[in-house]
């Protein structure tokens, strides 16, 4: 990555880094935390088919209703017109936006000639109008190789299906009795010949199954179910790969339904659907290269720009908090979660954008790869941001915890001293679950409130760093880099400026970055003496702290303080990198030229990735994908281990204690055994039950249509629909089946009121006017393409469910009267009360299929899932105490900070990849004690702890062992009694959730009391070591006091984030093992000596 050579250029790197490292690992914390915090949509996943690339940004300047910012004030604007309509509408009203709607609109517009244009229609067929339905899943408004990608998926089921229903035909015709199929196929000839059209009476006793033979049909059914269970298979396992089962099964479905019936090889039988979608696919590329084109390095620049946008809203947020008065003001939750999810969605959009950015020639001012290179400086930027809005909301759950104490309730009656010794938990039935946790919880909390004259100095200290943030919050440097981008965004061959003035640009937009590094080391400098100022009594003359009589004394503000100087200099590092990056692309690259890629490798990455989509187990792709990782880095340490002899021992002794927890020594098994046992649990796994109902659904529906007496109407009714409803319509869980189905019949029935009503609008009362019917079809097609493309995930299944049924009604009406044939049925409501009934059919038997004999339940599915993700945190923890106290150095320290952080990472993308499962709960019934509201709260409370074990992770490297030695006393983070009691807890929780039992009465919890056993050891820093200096010292090596003070926040927040989780779950579960008259824990915090006890309250 080119940046900048003076080294220093580059300030605040020990900021930047400990901002970036110590409290949350990059990206990947921050993409756990968006849906954590919320219940509003998911964000978008890059799914080949879920996420429509390039169609969902925007240039931020266009927009008339998406927030804007004046450059005078830096206040926020927004068109009060639309203000009530959703934000996937009021974002996409931009000039760029309607573009893109426009291309993918005409490309599905124009498939449907297909249909109106005669001899189109004669040779393509029946289904020619599947065509408008592949740009609907595949829509002309994605980046060019990305739809050339989703392509390609859909061409390959086609030709699967294609290829293996071709073997089909011809092993099913190899068992043929030639003598009863000649003698038959004659009788029918001579019946024929007495026949007025004797073609169509041949035709006609065909489909009625008069050729039907047993064997025939036993080969096409066991040959195709195969295919269909394996496509299952794949779809399940594979989310990405989605297109290759849906259209695999649609072709297949060709040869099952029809096969039978035939009296010949029919080798190019599937035409009748591959020359309406490849001409379709064709079209789609046609017009995303001539209407409007769009390369992947103008898409992406326009992504980053819009980024900018949020960038602007994180400092407006962080300066509302920090102005006067901020530490009482209101905290605006649901906003900050709005924003986080919206720049994660943009970094979701703009890594898929950077994947494929390479292999794409591209004219502009900046090549691909300069482009690529911005990659890690957006990602440090908004990994800060996020950090720096996730310190807001923990200021929130601190504050409605500490300063209004815990949950109380009413029917306990206790002494408001909080002395819990002589409570006695009720004899009542009815008792409330974790009364005697949530009581001592409340005493806890009372302890930390602050005391009046407390509160008002550390009101006076937040005051004062506010004001000397202000100027530093400013966003004239974030303005600075959209413009930037923009302007080389939108230069084009004879627009490039001349030499003198683009000195002159550059010039200004130096001065903007000087700007902002002066103010940022004016904010250093001055910062920590603004913030002790109000307590200034409590230092002497020469900055020693003063210790009081009593021996303690709270600091004001001093956590959170130095953990809003902290994220701030991070945030600002980062985003003088970024600024000085983009000056120097701006400077070194004026002029426009044509650039050629420069890679190839990336273009099938995003689809044979392992990363979970929507559609996926969580439970299996959580144990699946932990399973691979730890054995391949296992693989990589034993490997690494016999190479270093020299260091073998010393790696083992690592390698132990890294994965001692992870791994359990089994008993050897004979391999016959586990090769019978691997193929019990592929088949009987939720895969393998999955493919099972699929293949059962689609016997129930094609079996009749195999036998004389339900050969006719199954061909005539067109009873391939409903295998296809059926087929499309099961889940992996009943939670998605049910959304499944009630959002297809919802599609369905509005799909078909549309197409009635561009029917008769269209065609009148008469056979139809291809004129008419495509002029109707303008805003059906533009609406339905809006949903497609803007709206969230959800709206997806009853878009492409109106669409299909709009075509089918408009088609079929269509062909009624312009392709006669054996089969007929009325224009417009005919079709529509036929199109009905199939799709009821289909999903009767799919409710049928899915149900019986046991539903496979999405509760059961996630709160397992949630047990082996609280198991992996616990090992998680469990090796960062080990880490605590072993004080790994070196390349062991370099190897233990690699396998941490592919752990981390992947605990962080499977907790992510759960909240859809979750979310999908409260659409099934369930006798389950887990809710949908709980199993949220139970993942809201792991991702937080694992947030605070993130940071406690990286912020312990950075302590000497003196502020070691402190966090352990003031904490007691490594005593063996805290370790067992966290370890107990969450082992307690694990199999709560696998089984569904009550928890104990009696749990090692409140964890938060260990932070009231503060003693200071002798031999630590006492009040004669705490100075002024100290605080503003940065040289994290000699002084840790910064990582001291985040690490100290870490250790309460995961004791109060376990703590919740206990509560949560015994809400749920309930309590048993009850024992009246225990005494709680003692209410009197313990001191010693002259100890500085640092408030953690914020």
């Amino acid at each position: 990555m080119p940046t900048p050579q003076n080294e220093n250029a580059r300030v605040g790197d020990q900021d930047a880094e400990l901002g970036a490292t110590s409290l949350e690992d990059p990206l990947h914390v921050a993409r756990g935390q968006i849906e954590r915090n919320t219940n509003d949509a998911s964000p978008e996943r890059p799914s080949l088919i879920s996420n429509p690339g390039d169609g969902r940004d925007g240039i931020l300047e266009e927009s008339p209703t998406r927030q804007q910012y004046n450059e005078e004030t830096g206040e926020s604007t927004k068109s009060s017109i639309l203000d009530k309509l959703p934000y996937w509408i009021t974002e996409r009203l931009t000039i760029r936006d309607v573009k893109i709607l426009f291309r993918a609109a005409l490309a599905a517009w124009a498939s449907f000639l297909f249909v109106v244009i005669h001899p189109i229609l004669k040779s393509f067929g029946t289904e020619a109008f599947m065509g408008m339905l592949c740009l609907f899943i595949n829509p002309a408004s994605v980046m060019v190789p990305i739809y050339i990608l989703t392509a390609s998926t859909i061409l390959i089921g086609i030709l699967l299906a294609w290829a293996w229903g071709t073997l089909t035909f011809l092993a099913a015709l190899s068992c043929r009795d030639d003598e009863v199929y000649n003698a038959t196929y004659a009788a029918i000839l001579q019946a024929a010949s007495q026949s007025s059209h004797p073609s169509l009476y041949v035709q006609r006793q065909i489909f009625n199954g008069e050729l039907l033979q047993t064997p025939v049909t036993a080969v096409i059914f066991v040959m195709c179910n195969i295919f269909i269970y394996f496509m299952a298979r794949l779809r399940a396992a594979f989310p990405k790969f989605i297109l290759v089962y849906i259209f695999g099964l649609i072709v297949i479905d060709v040869y099952i339904t029809t096969g039978p019936l035939s009296n010949s090889f029919q080798g190019l039988l599937p035409l009748v659907f591959v020359k309406p979608l490849t001409s379709s696919i064709a079209i789609g590329l046609v017009l995303s290269l001539v209407v409007f084109p769009e390369s992947c390095s103008y898409a992406t620049l326009v992504t980053l720009s819009k980024s900018l946008g949020h960038a602007c809203e994180i400092l407006k947020i962080t300066r509302s908090m920090l102005q006067e008065g901020g530490i009482n003001k209101r905290i605006p939750v649901q906003e900050i979660n709005v924003l986080k999810r919206k720049i994660i969605e943009a970094q979701t959009l703009a890594k898929q954008q950077f994947t494929f950015i390479e292999i794409e020639p591209s004219i502009g001012q900046w090549s691909g790869g300069d482009i690529k290179h911005l990659q890690e400086g957006f990602q440090d930027l908004f990994v800060n941001g996020i950090v720096l809005l996730n310190f807001h909301l923990l200021r929130q759950e601190y504050r409605s915890k500490v300063q209004r104490n815990a949950p109380k309730d009413p029917a306990v009656s206790y002494p408001y001293s909080f002395s819990l010794n002589n409570h006695k938990p009720r004899k009542d039935p009815y008792r409330r679950n974790s009364e005697a946790q949530t009581l001592a919880s409340t005493a806890i909390y009372e302890f930390l409130k602050p005391e009046p004259e407390s509160g008002k100095l550390e009101q006076a200290a937040f005051d004062e760093m506010g004001n000397l943030s202000q100027d530093l919050l400013d966003h004239d440097a974030v303005i600075t880099s959209m413009k930037i981008i923009d302007s080389a965004n939108n230069r084009k061959w004879f627009t490039s400026p001349k030499k003198s003035n683009m000195d002159v640009i550059v010039e200004q937009h130096t001065q903007a970055l000087d700007k902002l590094k002066n103010q940022r080391e004016r904010f250093q400098l001055r910062i920590v003496d603004s913030m002790i100022d109000p307590a200034s009594h409590f230092f002497d003359a020469e900055g020693k702290f003063i210790h009081s009589s009593d021996g303690c004394v709270k600091i004001l503000g001093l956590v959170v303080g130095m953990n809003y100087r902290h994220r701030i200099m991070a945030f600002t590092a980062s985003l003088v990198n970024l600024l000085e990056h983009l000056i120097q692309l701006e400077s070194e690259k004026s002029k426009v030229k044509f650039w050629m890629p420069v890679a190839l490798k990336s273009l099938f990455s995003v689809a044979i990735s392992p990363e979970p989509v929507y559609d996926d187990n969580a439970l299996e792709k959580t144990q699946k994908i932990f399973e691979k990782k730890e054995g391949k880095l296992k693989g990589q340490k034993e490997k690494k281990g016999r190479k270093e002899k020299s260091t073998a021992q010393r790696t083992r002794g690592k390698s132990a204690k890294t994965y001692n927890n992870r791994y359990q020594q089994q008993r050897p098994r004979n391999k016959i055994v586990r090769a019978l046992t691997s193929l019990y649990h592929w088949v009987t796994n939720s895969d393998g039950a999955f493919a099972a109902r699929v293949v059962i659904a689609t016997l129930i529906l094609t079996i009749p249509g195999a036998t004389k007496p339900g050969a006719r109407f199954c061909y005539d009714n067109r009873a391939i629909w409903a295998v296809i409803t059926a087929q499309l319509s099961l889940a992996q869980f009943m939670g998605d089946f049910v959304f499944s189905v009630a959002m297809r019949f919802l599609g369905t029935l509005i799909g078909g009121v549309v197409g009635l009503g561009a029917w008769y609008i269209g065609a009148g009362s008469g056979p139809g006017n291809s004129y008419g019917i495509m002029a109707i079809l303008v805003p059906c097609v533009i609406i339905g393409m809006a949903f497609r493309i803007w709206a969230p995930q959800e709206w997806m299944i009853p878009t492409l469910m109106g669409v299909a049924t709009l075509m089918l009604v408009l088609g079929d009406s269509w062909e009624t009267n312009y392709l006669p044939g054996l089969l007929y049925q009325a224009p417009g409501y005919g079709v529509f009360y036929h199109r009905l009934l199939l799709v009821l059919v289909g999903f009767g038997v799919a409710i049928l299929v899915q149900v019986f004999p046991c539903p496979p339940s999405a509760t059961r599915n996630a709160s397992k899932s949630l047990a082996v993700v609280s198991s992996h945190i616990t090992s998680f923890y469990a090796d960062t105490v080990s880490d605590f106290l072993t004080k790994p150095e070196g390349a062991e320290y370099r190897a233990a900070c690699g396998i941490r952080n592919e752990r981390l990472t992947q605990l962080l993308t499977e907790i992510d990849a759960l909240v859809p499962r979750i979310k999908m709960v409260k659409f099934e019934p369930s006798s389950s004690p887990f809710t949908c509201s709980i199993l949220l709260e139970i993942e809201t409370c792991l991702s937080r702890i694992l947030e605070s074990l993130s940071t406690i992770a990286f912020v312990l490297p950075r302590l000497t062992g003196t502020y070691k030695r402190i966090l352990e006393a003031q904490t007691y983070f490594v005593e063996t009694e805290t370790v067992a009691s966290i370890i107990a807890a969450l082992t307690a929780l694990e199999e709560t959730l696998r089984g569904g039992q009550p928890l104990s009465d009696v749990l090692p919890v409140p964890l938060l009391q260990n932070l009231r056993k503060i003693t200071m050891p002798p031999n630590g820093i006492g009040a004669h070591e705490f100075s002024r200096d100290i605080l503003k010292d940065d040289d994290v090596s000699l002084h840790c006091i910064p990582s001291f003070l985040v690490a100290l926040m870490a250790v309460a927040s995961l004791y109060s984030r376990i703590d919740s989780l206990v509560i949560t779950v015994k809400e749920a579960v309930g309590e048993k093992y009850h024992v009246e008259g225990l005494l709680s824990i003692s209410p009197e915090p313990i001191r010693s000596g002259h100890d500085i006890v640092l408030s953690h309250q914020v």
